[in-house]
């Protein structure tokens, strides 16, 4: 199954980042290898639904659907992020041009994405949930993350469009929850009744999160809709967590031929993210109640606290139904991981206000780059440190979220992160001490020398040192008692290579920095 392969790295990648354990990072890489060898239509283009074991799709002339494209870039994508990964970029550039070629509908009032076309690209037809919301949750906000490119930014706007003119319109239509299927001019398809609690709470999720890049006034009251018809409807009050699936037209819960009611894990989640989110965003209590009742609920009777991982299905009251799988084909331990790490992500940084570290790993490359880092889609982040191999680094931008990497510069990144404090000041002065001053380089870049000047106000002690992008020391410019004045110090890089550098003045125990580049 393509869409697990496609899951099971992105699971791979997001343990690497929790943790650094560097083994997930290679079973991420043969999963993705496998999937880049087999899975694209070489003849007509988009991703096979279904390989054998050898690799040669079992269903050839089959349908490509927009579900399964989309989730064929979930794992890429993560990837891209934890390792700058050229394979995993060329495989997100090759699946979004065939979306955007082939199932992207540009025509005026009707515009989105299709939700399936036939297997050589042709004939697009139908609009649905999967291929509106799933597009922002697998590659879409992402790829504006890792790269603040305007086209992905405006592809989100345009899908949180369709969010607000066309699924959360058919709420006010039905008994309970959305319409999920629709004809390719977005009218709803009355032959399909079904709705599902996990997408109504999903769809809600990403609207929170569109706020975060592109504030919009209508999103947020769409969420809270969204979210109180699950609250007031489709969730159990008595136990936690949000039912599974109803009928949209009667509101009658879907039984599947149990005696029982149902929960499944994944739905789980989207109560969990939404009511964390939403939480964040509006200071709304029962947000936050949903969020801690499911993920109690989660914890107690989903999570195997013998053997592992989470069960898929349990009854109301958290007993086995129907079997003790844990996952599917479709999904396996991708929800369930990404359940982890998103708890742990907006548990500390959005609930609670404390820092949260990430891991990355980045190989040196013959050319410098600027990484660009935003794990959660919220402008109210920084970075506060960086280690390479344990060491700490300089060369970031903590307001920017970005990590300078020099040609030839690589290793394993250890990344921390905090909300931005309203008082923060620029990452070039961490602190802001009265009485002196540190002037910029002049010249900046340089080559091979460069002029600091700074400033006291009054008498003291003064230290001017220059480190390289490791941290490591390299030069003591100055290091004695001065009296109140102006003074110039003077950088000779002769000997040292291109590079950034940091220059930090430190009086009275207080410093202040600033960021040099040396091109040879």
């Amino acid at each position: 199954n393509t869409l697990n392969q496609s899951r099971d790295a992105y699971g791979f990648t997001r343990a690497f980042m929790l943790t650094g354990n560097e083994a997930y990072l290679t079973a991420a890489r043969r999963a993705l290898d496998f999937l880049y060898a087999h899975s694209w239509d070489r003849t007509h283009g988009g991703v096979y639904a279904e390989l054998d074991r050898m690799g040669n799709p079992t269903h050839p002339t089959a349908d490509k659907s927009a579900y399964e494209q989309h989730y064929a870039t979930v794992g890429p994508a993560a990837f891209a992020e934890a390792t700058g990964d050229t394979a995993a970029w060329r495989w997100l550039n090759q699946v979004t041009a065939y979306e955007d070629a082939k199932l992207w509908d540009s025509t005026p009032g009707r515009d989105g994405y299709f939700d399936h076309v036939r297997a050589d690209g042709s004939a697009p037809d139908g609009k649905s949930f999967n291929a509106t919301v799933d597009a922002l949750t697998t590659h879409t906000l992402a790829l504006y993350d890792l790269t603040g490119d305007e086209r992905y930014r405006q592809r989100a706007v345009q899908l949180g469009a369709n969010i607000l003119d066309h699924l959360t319109p058919t709420l006010d239509q039905n008994a309970i929850g959305f319409a999920e299927q629709y004809s390719a001019d977005w009218r709803p398809d009355g032959s399909q009744t079904m709705t599902i609690m996990g997408h109504v709470l999903k769809t809600a999720w990403c609207l929170g999160r569109l706020q975060g890049i592109a504030p919009n006034s209508a999103y947020l009251p769409a969420a809270e809709k969204l979210v109180d018809d699950v609250w007031t409807r489709g969730y159990d009050h008595r136990l936690g967590g949000p039912y599974k699936d109803y009928n949209r037209t009667s509101g009658q819960m879907l039984m599947w031929g149990q005696r029982d009611t149902a929960k499944a894990w994944w739905q789980m989640e989207q109560a969990i993210t939404s009511g964390l989110v939403l939480h964040h965003l509006t200071g709304e209590p029962r947000f936050l109640q949903m969020a801690d009742e499911t993920l109690a609920f989660y914890m107690r009777y989903f999570v195997d606290h013998t053997y592992g991982e989470v069960y898929e299905n349990r009854t109301r009251d958290g007993r086995q139904i129907w079997d003790v799988n844990k996952g599917s084909s479709g999904k396996a331990a991708y929800h369930s991981t990404e359940t982890g790490y998103y708890i742990y992500l907006y548990g500390h940084l959005l609930l609670r206000g404390e820092p949260a570290t990430l891991h990355y790993r980045y190989e040196p490359l013959p050319v410098a780059r600027t990484i660009r880092l935003t794990p959660i889609d919220d402008a109210d982040l920084r970075i506060t440190a960086v280690l390479l191999d344990g060491q700490p680094y300089l060369a970031f931008d903590g307001a920017a979220r970005t990590l300078s990497l020099p040609a030839g510069f690589g290793g394993h990144f250890t990344v921390t992160y905090a909300p931005t404090a309203p008082t923060a000041v620029a990452d070039s002065a961490p602190t802001t001490p009265d009485g002196f001053r540190l002037d910029p380089a002049a010249p900046n870049p340089f080559n091979p020398t460069t002029t600091l000047g700074y400033q006291l106000s009054t008498g003291s002690h003064v230290k001017l040192e220059i480190f390289d992008a490791l941290g490591r020391r390299i030069r003591t410019l100055v290091d004695e008692p001065k009296p109140a004045g102006q003074y110039t110090a003077t950088f000779d890089a002769s000997g040292l290579p291109s590079g950034l550098y940091l220059a930090r003045l430190t009086v009275a125990g207080r410093s202040r920095s600033q960021r040099l580049t040396l091109l040879r």
